[in-house]
């Protein structure tokens, strides 16, 4: 004896034999999107001390920047201060006869000396980039960590974003697999039919943050 297809009884079996299966779909699918946001969210956190490490080194950079100009005033007032000495020497020795003055001009020398050496600190802290401890490398590498700081930022925004949509999705599937699976126990449609809808909007926004993030977050999901 065939069945009869208009059997409400054999509607009510199909219905919740879907129900049931669709429970266990997004069951599953409600654990990868939690798995998920667990894993960005440690991804956040490891992103977070690193950003912190650029932070601090850009601050010692810029420090050392700020100390080097400050020594670069100190090396002026230095070299001001030996040329008033040289002048005073210059102005004595044509005063003095010539054994002093050869005493004088023994005395010139470590005076010499500093001023070249001052002069030779300060030419370096205006080489190029290139040279360690010039000024414009201080400063190139106080840019460079700052700039992989703020990159880190955006780089954690959009990391928040995704931890935001996935445990959205996670909320989702599981009201619906709630209402699925009280559907299915207490047999009642009317149940079914929300847990379905509401399963289906979290397995819907799912399917799109996997296959095209930009839709739903702004950006592509972070590099791995």
């Amino acid at each position: 004896m065939s069945e009869d297809p208009n059997n409400p009884t054999i509607h009510l079996t199909k219905f919740f034999l879907f129900i049931s299966v669709f429970l266990i779909a997004i069951s599953i699918l409600a654990v990868y999107s939690t798995i998920a946001a667990t894993e960005y969210g440690t991804k956040k956190d490891d992103l977070q001390s690193l950003s912190l490490t650029h932070l601090l080194k850009s601050i010692d950079w810029l420090n050392d920047y700020e100390e080097q100009k400050l020594g670069e005033k100190i090396l002026h007032a230095q070299i001001e201060n030996l040329n008033a000495t040289l002048q005073n020497a210059k102005s004595n020795l044509s005063n003095m006869s010539s054994p002093v003055a050869s005493g004088s001009a023994t005395n010139k020398q470590p005076i010499y000396s500093s001023f070249i050496n001052y002069k030779s600190y300060i030419n370096t802290l205006h080489a190029d980039k290139s040279v360690e401890g010039s000024l414009a490398n201080l400063k190139y590498n106080e840019e460079i960590e700052n700039s992989t700081y703020e990159g880190s930022l955006i780089k954690i925004s959009e990391i928040s974003k995704f931890i935001t949509m996935y445990e959205l999705i996670t909320v989702l599937l599981i009201i619906g697999a709630g209402l699925c699976g009280i559907s299915e126990i207490a047999k009642n449609k009317v149940l079914g039919y929300p847990g379905v809808l509401i399963g289906s909007i979290g397995v819907i926004i799912l399917l799109l943050i996997i296959s095209v993030p930009s839709a739903l977050v702004g950006s592509q999901a972070p590099i791995e």
